[in-house]
């Protein structure tokens, strides 16, 4: 969650806010919207997985797993490159038809939970949403067909030392807010004994101001943490068009900006606040609190302005179930609260309150509308084209984000600091990095987010309010050969919405065709000589053939070589056909074949004056001309 006690008075300093006008709603949501209602997903009456019950740390790891030995072809699980400073192993899972296919250029949509250890229905929800889309594209056809276009990273639980949190005294699950961190602290396994870092302040876009957070607790530099640098390593690999990231307790959608002297960002009236509007009418308008971040509640350092300055695609805060209602912030009563909140059902024992809050607004219906958007081309921009089969397409971009001016003193509890002692904005070198592989075919088509970047708030010279435009940047495609071979380099300037078609390697140079052959060449004919009556003997006789082949494989044979003839007569014994080479695997030009043949004739036979001859056909064939 964002807010926090005592933090409403610094928001009423700021002045009255008014939400921004929209002249329409942006054609792009809207089809998201109708395809989300084309889907069909129906209602559920449990959570997808059949879960009653909050799971343990280990069990998410362990779900996951299991998930991709059930769907193998659609979903893969990964580990995250850094482990929690307790030393855990963080996993996530990626859906999509043909999971494993690297480099497949699908459009990413990314759902992450779980970053405050404490807010235990938004690690929950984000595992279940993968067991939701799996089981639903397995008997609905319309959803497997979504799977063709996009791809789900879903990473259920980012901070799982706190949610492994435990009373020190009782031994009891006691989730807490904040990581075990800082970085470099020694935190014996079984304790959280650390004040710990809130890692939804730690990301580097803004962080120092020290707004909505203590300086301790927004970490030892911007993005020092390994958990945010997992959710950084994520974005910054991957195409992800939107990010959904999940926490509790105030039922809202939240999008950037998140102070308020930052001012809004440039895509405002883009997409982004109606794409979080329609989240809102996808609960049935259960989730109702849908604004910039900044008027709700000013922070810096989140995963939502970091992830959009860094990428433009469109990040949004998803607070969960609301407080109230016998509903708090941790550990709400699963089957009362964290089930009917995602599924829009009541459980069994809900109370009044709960049933009026959550019967019939399933909050799942706003993060299924993510996935949908994401795989919208008009979500996102495209680069299509042709280029060597084989070859992978990398596309790169470096510049520098920058740090808030950073706040040197404490200002425990919170609170708009800005004019405060502090030392200039830090520069956050920034890099973009994600790659396709060609088909065979030849003809690509990635889908990418635009390389026409927002203008930040923060800049080395301090904070310049919003919005501000874009600036007109470019991809750098380079294409490589399979054998390492870099074949070319351009710059691809791509706004939203658009599709740039370019070539970047289509191969040249010079070339010349060969004709299917099949040729063999006989030499002269064979002759056995005389054969003399009355002596049993083996006769031999051997021609040359000589063998030319453009094909894969080929074979010699003969025909039925029968029997010598003399007129009517003809000898006992059959004639034997012997080749020195009768096949080949690869193509051959002017190969020698001896051909021998072998005639036996017996002490009995009658042989009558004359000659014996035969004529046989040999035949050069091939199945893989």
């Amino acid at each position: 969650m964002k807010r926090a006690a005592g933090m409403l008075a610094a928001v009423a300093m700021i002045g009255v806010w008014s939400a921004p006008s929209i002249a329409q709603a942006d054609p792009v949501v809207d089809q998201a919207v109708a395809q989300l209602n084309d889907l069909g997903i129906g209602t559920l009456t449990t959570m997808p997985s059949g879960r009653t019950t909050y799971r343990t740390t280990d069990e998410f790891n362990a779900e996951l797993d299991a998930l991709a030995a059930a769907y193998p072809t659609q979903a893969v699980v990964k580990e995250a490159p850094y482990k929690s400073i307790q030393g855990r192993t963080i996993k996530y899972i990626e859906i999509t038809n043909n999971a494993t296919a690297v480099g497949d250029g699908k459009p990413v949509f990314f759902n992450m939970g779980g970053i405050h250890g404490n807010e235990t229905p938004g690690a929950e929800d984000s595992l279940e949403f993968a067991y939701d889309v799996l089981l639903q594209a397995k008997t609905n056809p319309k959803v497997a067909a979504l799977l063709d276009k996009v791809r789900l990273i879903d990473l259920p639980l980012t901070n799982p030392d706190g949610h492994a949190a435990k009373n020190a005294t009782t031994g009891a699950p006691a989730p807490r807010r904040a990581s075990c961190g800082p970085v470099g602290a020694i935190i014996p396994p079984a304790t959280c004994a650390s004040p710990g870092v809130d890692l939804n302040r730690n990301y580097p876009f803004g962080w120092g101001s020290n707004i909505g957070v203590n300086l301790n607790a927004r970490g030892s530099g911007p993005g020092s943490e390994p958990e945010v640098k997992n959710t950084m390593d994520i974005v910054q690999r991957n195409q992800v068009v939107t990010l959904v990231t999940q926490h509790t307790n105030s039922r809202a959608i939240f999008y950037p900006g998140l102070e308020v002297f930052a001012g809004q960002t440039p895509d405002l009236n883009n997409g982004y606040r109606d794409l979080a509007l329609a989240m809102g009418h996808a609960t049935a308008d259960g989730y109702t609190n849908v604004r910039d971040s900044a008027h709700d509640y000013p922070t810096s350092g989140e995963t939502v302005d970091w992830s959009y300055y860094a990428t433009r695609g469109i990040a949004n805060t998803l607070e969960l179930v609301g407080g109230g209602a016998g509903c708090p912030q941790a550990l709400p009563p699963y089957q009362q609260c964290t089930a009917p909140d995602y599924t829009g059902t009541a459980g069994p024992g809900s109370t009044a309150a709960q049933t009026a809050r959550f019967q019939g607004h399933p909050v799942r219906n706003a993060i299924w509308l993510n996935l949908v958007y994401a795989s919208l081309a008009g979500a996102h921009s495209q680069i299509t084209g042709n280029a060597v089969p084989g070859a992978t397409l990398k596309i790169t971009k470096d510049f520098n984000l920058y740090t808030a001016p950073v706040q040197i003193g404490d200002t425990v509890g919170g609170g708009d600091v800005v004019g405060g002692p502090s030392t200039p904005p830090q520069a956050i070198p920034t890099h973009l990095e994600s790659s396709l592989k060609v088909p065979a075919s030849g003809a690509f088509k990635w889908d990418v987010n635009p390389s026409v970047r927002p203008v930040p708030a923060y800049e080395a010279d301090g904070v310049h309010a919003g919005p501000r435009g874009f600036y007109a940047e470019s991809w750098t495609l380079t294409c490589t050969a399979a054998d390492g071979t870099v074949l070319g380099t351009t710059k691809v300037m791509v706004d939203k919405g658009d599709v740039a078609n370019i070539s970047p390697c289509t191969g040249g140079g010079v070339g010349g065709s060969v004709p299917a052959t099949l040729s063999l060449t006989l030499g002269a004919n064979a002759s056995f000589g005389a054969f003399t009556p009355g002596i049993d003997k083996d006769y031999t006789a051997s021609t040359a053939a000589n063998v030319i082949s453009t094909a894969g494989d080929a074979a010699l044979t003969v025909s039925d070589p029968g029997h010598l003839m003399n007129g009517t007569f003809s000898l006992p014994s059959p004639l034997e056909v012997a080749f020195s080479k009768s096949s080949w695997t690869a193509p051959v030009s002017n190969d020698p074949v001896t051909i021998t043949f072998r005639q036996h004739i017996g002490a009995g036979d009658a042989l009558r004056t004359g000659s014996y001859t035969k004529t046989l056909t040999f035949t050069l064939s091939t199945t893989t001309p």
